[in-house]
């Protein structure tokens, strides 16, 4: 025992400041943080993709990921208010002949609630797009900006994922095309 140091002072083995503030709790609590970041960052390829059933863009109906089992499914998640978006989805609109004759179906998922209708027909996108206007379906693929991607398999399982704009070449590249 420490001279000075009553015997039930309860810091023998203890290391700390004159708070009472110990380091065993701080390292803890790190390691809670650490952990809670781990679980949410880890990744959804190879996990069954989320199904969805959202309304169509035109207000005449709803899509349903589900109806496209047995097909591969590029989910685009996208906003009218982002630059890229609004280059690339035109860029998929033009391959999307492409990609049906490889089996992969396009679905634009636009984030959110916005004035998006009018860019969709100036621009001639005729791809299947769905709103989400709470974000529920972007938090479920665990979006963090746009554009995003997610390609889901014919088993229903996500493939692949990706953040970030792409041009029509690395798109190809992406979901397993060869260049024509």
């Amino acid at each position: 025992m420490r001279p000075g140091v009553e015997p039930d002072s309860g810091d023998e083995g203890t290391v700390g400041d004159e708070n009472g503030t110990s380091v065993g709790g701080v390292a803890l609590l790190l390691v809670l943080i650490l952990a809670g970041l781990f679980i949410w960052n880890r990744s959804i390829v190879g996990r069954p993709a989320a199904d969805f059933t959202l309304p169509d863009t035109t207000g005449s109906g709803e899509v349903s990921l589900a109806s496209y089992r047995g097909s591969r499914v590029l989910l685009v998640f996208w906003s009218a208010s982002c630059g890229y978006c609004r280059q690339e989805l035109p860029a998929i609109n033009a391959m999307e002949t492409e990609l049906s004759r490889k089996d992969i179906r396009v679905v634009a998922i636009h984030l959110g609630e916005g004035s998006y209708r009018e860019f969709l027909q100036s621009a001639g996108i005729d791809l299947v797009s769905v709103e989400d206007a709470d974000g529920e379906v972007g938090r479920a693929y665990r979006i963090r900006g746009v554009p995003s991607l997610a390609l889901i398999g014919k088993d229903g399982s996500v493939e692949r994922t990706a953040a970030g704009s792409m041009d029509a070449d690395r798109l190809r590249s992406w979901c397993g095309l060869e260049k024509d």
